[in-house]
């Protein structure tokens, strides 16, 4: 309580003010009572003292001292007992207490000294009770507005009237979700200046900060929230130093909001869940197309136009780790903060251990990975490996399927890679051939081109596979292989005739010339 709150008790009405008169705000807590010269080296802020001025009746120098040392240690003040000692108060002393804006009390000489300091306490004591009992009964409405689901701004409002202060709830982010009626028409414009000029590492704020917003100061308190990426803050402005009680109603305000914005998270963890079974459903094709769209849009997913696919995977870094799901999904957490932060247009899901995202082709999607690989590696640490592949192919989300096998094809290869972001690529013709076996391949060469390896003229062995070659390759355009190889176009009919013959086809038939032309390409390749 305040010094001038003490002093108006009815039952102090007998102790006087005698100097100090513009320190009547500083606040009393603690009543003690001076037995010993030495108490200058146990003083505490908000303290008041009281003696009969026996250590210093003697020693004028000693009280002067005394009086410096508790106005610089914060004391709340210091009573003297009236015509014990000190039959009147030295002018000198009285000055130095008005300097310092120091209450300096006479107390009555007719009372004990131990009396006086029991009344001092009991007013003190009375004066916390009330507030306590306040306090607990703010405590309750709080509580009863939580449990009935009250709007979070219609409770900050109560708060900011307990508090005698504004408040705001700000998300991971830093942006101002909800605040007390008087910033209402503020909130864009602090969650701007919290998130350019706080230089605060919000991601990783778990400790109480404090900073200045234009001429105002604002107290960040972390609350208490389910997972460490979906932190929650509440910012008081301009309660630099708190009271006990302050401190109190600050930590059921703590409590209570942590809980209301439990409810929210899990609310949170519902919505993604259901997110998770639609793409997963819509991979496993269980979903008509138009409710594909119809679900996007409840969702908010924004990507009814096309849009590129990619795996994240994480694995452990040593030789016989563990990955457990609560490592994806602590990266899908992550990896959510990050789009909401730097809004991107992309939404997550989990498939089995893996962090699969579906990422807008308006986006730089590379460039997008890149930023949140190094997001992603700075928070898991050295003790998991990632890796991440991009699909080629952007589609929409009906076409999910596709862009999924992509990326998980790419994510494969970057697996056998030092890559550590690989994007799939269409492959070559030569590229896809190298995937049949080896043994199978050089079976079906020697099946449909093996009479001509027999000849025992390789030369001609050689003109006429190439011959062969040429003319699949040109459509079967005989004068245009004669001019390739610069012979006469009879010559390339007699080749053509004699190989039709040693492997007894007919270029006619399609079927064949598509059997052919692929033999060819894999003697080629093998």
């Amino acid at each position: 309580m305040k010094m001038e709150t003490l002093l108006a008790a009815k039952e102090l009405q007998n102790i006087k003010l005698i100097a100090g008169h513009q320190g009547l705000k500083r606040n009393v807590q603690l009543i003690g009572m001076i037995e010993a010269p030495d108490i200058e080296s146990y003083l505490f802020a908000d303290q008041l003292l009281v003696t009969t001025g026996y250590h210093y009746y003697q020693d004028v120098n000693l009280l002067k001292l005394l009086i410096k040392k508790m106005a610089a240690a914060n004391c709340a003040g210091l009573g003297i007992k009236a015509n014990r000692y000190f039959k009147k108060i030295p002018q000198d002393v009285i000055q130095l207490a008005e300097s310092l804006c120091f209450p300096l009390l006479l107390t009555p000489a007719k009372e004990s000294l131990s009396k006086t300091v029991s009344s001092l306490i009991k007013v003190v004591i009375q004066s916390d009770a009330l507030k306590l009992s306040r306090v607990i009964q703010q405590n309750q409405r709080l509580s009863r507005l939580a449990l009935n689901n009250t709007r979070f701004n219609i409770f900050l409002d109560q708060c900011a009237a307990y508090l005698q202060h504004d408040i705001v709830l700000l998300d991971s982010h830093f942006r101002v979700c909800y605040s007390n009626q008087s910033l209402s028409q503020q909130q864009a414009q602090i969650s701007g200046s919290l998130r350019r000029e706080s230089r605060i590492n919000y991601f990783s704020l778990t400790e109480e900060a404090t900073v200045k917003l234009a001429e105002r100061q604002l107290r960040i308190i972390p609350l208490m929230v389910m997972y460490p990426e979906n932190k929650s803050f509440i910012g008081i402005f301009d309660l630099e130093k708190s009271t006990s009680m302050q401190q109190l109603q600050l930590q059921q305000i703590q409590n209570i909001i942590s809980l209301m914005n439990s409810r929210t998270d899990v609310i949170k963890e519902d919505i993604i869940h259901r997110c998770n079974d639609f793409f997963v459903n819509v991979l496993a094709g269980k979903i008509r197309q138009d409710l594909i769209e119809q679900q996007a849009e409840q969702n908010q997913i924004k990507l009814t136009d096309d849009c590129l696919c990619a795996i994240c995977g994480l694995k452990p870094a040593k030789r016989g780790g563990i990955l457990f799901l609560k490592q994806t999904e602590q990266t899908r957490r992550l990896a959510d903060w990050f789009i909401d932060e730097y809004a991107i247009q992309a939404a997550t899901f989990i498939l089995q251990q893996q962090l699969v995202l579906v990422i807008a082709a308006t986006q730089n999607a590379e460039h997008f990975l890149k930023a949140l690989a190094a997001f992603l590696k700075q928070t898991i640490g050295k003790q998991f490996l990632l890796k991440i592949g991009l699909s080629h192919s952007s589609l929409p989300i009906t076409k999910l399927t596709k862009i999924y096998q992509e990326a998980q094809e790419a994510y494969t290869l970057a697996e056998q890679s030092k890559i550590l972001i690989q994007r799939f690529r269409p492959k070559k013709v030569s590229e896809l051939l190298q995937l049949i076996p080896q043994n199978e391949a050089e079976s079906f060469i020697n099946e449909t081109l093996g009479p001509l390896f027999k000849i025992k003229n390789k030369q001609e062995a050689a003109d006429l596979i190439q011959t062969l070659r040429l003319y699949i390759y040109n459509h079967q355009q005989i004068n245009l292989v004669a001019k390739q190889l610069f012979i006469h176009r009879n010559t390339v009919v007699y080749r053509l005739n004699k190989t039709a013959d040693i492997l007894g086809v007919n270029f006619e038939d399609p079927e064949i010339i598509q059997r052919l032309l692929l033999a060819l390409l894999l003697y080629v390749e093998k």
